[in-house]
C-alpha cells in the first residue's frame, strides 16, 4: 500500500476526542468518572447483547457485550484510549476496511458499539493470523531481529523482506514465490489469506533474499555492499567500484545476505588472514609442503601480467616440473592465501588478491612452516636423547 496523506498525531487531535467523548456524555451514552484523586475521566456505556462481525477472513464472530464492562474512552489527561481513538480516526479519515493481526478481535465489539453510537458506518473487518516463530510461539524479540532497519543491517535487501513477508499468510495461489512488488498488488485477494498462523522461517527468508541477490546485476549490488561493508567497520579506503564489482561478481552465486558475503571475503580485507587450524593440519603439515611453497612463491613471482590466465598459466607448468597434481598443489595454496579451504576460484583469488598481497601470504606460510618444522624436529631430537 503506498500513502497518499499524513503522517497524522493523536496529540495533535485531542480537541476532536473530546468533542466525540463529550457528545456521547450529553446523549447518556457515557458519563464521567471520577477517581479517588477528582480527577474525571469519560466512561462508554456498554449495553448487554449479542454482537454478530463478519470478518472476511474468519466468517461469522459472535459477542456477547454482557461480558465486557463499561469502559474508558477519555483518560482524565485528556488523552483518548486506543479504542475510542482508533475508531474516532478510522470513521474521521473514512477508512473502509481494517486489516490487523487476530489478537484485536477483542476489541471489536467496543469499538462496532463505538461506530453505533457515533452514527458512524461500520467498516469491514478483516482478522489476519499472527506470525509465530520458528518455536511455534507468538513472534517476538527472542526470536531475533523485529525491526526493518534490523533486518538491512544484518544483510537483507529491502525487495526481499517485502516478497517474504507479503506470503507469511497469503499466496497467489500457483505455488510463485518470487513476485515483484506490482505482480503482489495485482494478484492479492483477502480470499486467499490464511486462517492459520504463518512461521517465521529464517531459512526461507536466507533462501529468498538470496535468489533476489542473483537475479540483481552485480553493478546494482555494489554501492549497496559498499555501505554495508562499511557499516561493518570494513575498511575499503581506496578500493575502487570496479574492484569491488569484480568482489561481488566472483562470490555472486556464493551468498545469500551480505552478511554471507562479508564472512566469506573478509581475508582480502586484511594484512595476514585468520588462518583455520583444521584446513592448516590437513594442507600445510605435510612432508615436503615447506619447498612446495617455495617453488610456488618463485612461479607467482615470475608472473609479470598479474592477471588468472597467466597464474594459471604458470602454476600448471609448475605441477608438470614437480610432478605434483594440480589438486594436491592447489589446496596449500588456498589456504595459504586466504586461511581457509573454501573459496571462490583460485586463479580469480589471487587476481583480486593482487600479487603483493599473494606473495607476502605464501612467505608468511612459508616461514611459519618453517618454524613450526624446525620445532617438530627439536622435539623429536629431545624425545629420542630421554629415551637414551
Amino acid at each position: 500500500m503506498q500513502w497518499d496523506e499524513g503522517p497524522y498525531f493523536q496529540s495533535r487531535r485531542l480537541a476532536i476526542y473530546k468533542e466525540y467523548a463529550e457528545k456521547l456524555v450529553a446523549q447518556g451514552k457515557a458519563f464521567y468518572d471520577t477517581d479517588t484523586e477528582g480527577r474525571k475521566a469519560i466512561r462508554f456505556r456498554m449495553q448487554d447483547g449479542i454482537t454478530e462481525l463478519n470478518d472476511l477472513i474468519r466468517g461469522t464472530i459472535t459477542f456477547d457485550t454482557s461480558l465486557i464492562e463499561d469502559f474508558v474512552i477519555l483518560k482524565a489527561d485528556g488523552f483518548p484510549a486506543y479504542n475510542f481513538a482508533c475508531t474516532v480516526d478510522d470513521a474521521d479519515m473514512g477508512i473502509t476496511h481494517i486489516i490487523r493481526g487476530d489478537d484485536h478481535i477483542s476489541n471489536t465489539p467496543k469499538q462496532i458499539a463505538l461506530y453505533n453510537a457515533l452514527g458512524f458506518k461500520i467498516p469491514e473487518f478483516a482478522h489476519i493470523p499472527m506470525i509465530l516463530g520458528e518455536d511455534g510461539s507468538r513472534l517476538s524479540k527472542r526470536h531475533g531481529a523485529t525491526s526493518v532497519t534490523e533486518y538491512r543491517d544484518k544483510g537483507y535487501l529491502p525487495q526481499a523482506l517485502v516478497n517474504f513477508l507479503a506470503l507469511l499468510g497469503w499466496s497467489p495461489g500457483n505455488d510463485q514465490e518470487i513476485l515483484s512488488i506490482q505482480e503482489m498488488i495485482e494478484k492479492f485477494t483477502l480470499k486467499r489469506v490464511n486462517k492459520t498462523s504463518a512461521q517465521f522461517n529464517t531459512t526461507k527468508l536466507d533462501w529468498m533474499n538470496g535468489q533476489y541477490i542473483k537475479n540483481t546485476p552485480v553493478e546494482q549490488l555494489t554501492p549497496e555492499v559498499r555501505r554495508f561493508f562499511e557499516k561493518s567497520d570494513i575498511d575499503i579506503t581506496g578500493i575502487s567500484s570496479e574492484w569491488l564489482t569484480n568482489l561481488i561478481q566472483l562470490y555472486h552465486e556464493r551468498f545469500k545476505t551480505f552478511q554471507d558475503l562479508l564472512n566469506q571475503t573478509r581475508f582480502f580485507f586484511v594484512d595476514i588472514p585468520e588462518y583455520d587450524r583444521a584446513a592448516g593440519e590437513k594442507f600445510l603439515q605435510k612432508e615436503g609442503m615447506t619447498d612446495l611453497l617455495r617453488e610456488v612463491y618463485s612461479a607467482v613471482l615470475s608472473v609479470e601480467d598479474f592477471n588468472k590466465e597467466k597464474l594459471e598459466d604458470s602454476l600448471r607448468a609448475l605441477t608438470v616440473k614437480t610432478g605434483v597434481g594440480f589438486s594436491k598443489l592447489a589446496q596449500p595454496i588456498r589456504v595459504a592465501i586466504t586461511g581457509k579451504s573454501v573459496s571462490a576460484g583460485l586463479f580469480e583469488t589471487m587476481e583480486l588478491l593482487g600479487k603483493e598481497k599473494t606473495l607476502k601470504r605464501l612467505d608468511y606460510t612459508i616461514k611459519n612452516l618453517s618454524e613450526k618444522q624446525k620445532a617438530i624436529k627439536i622435539e623429536k631430537a629431545g624425545e629420542a636423547c630421554s629415551q637414551d
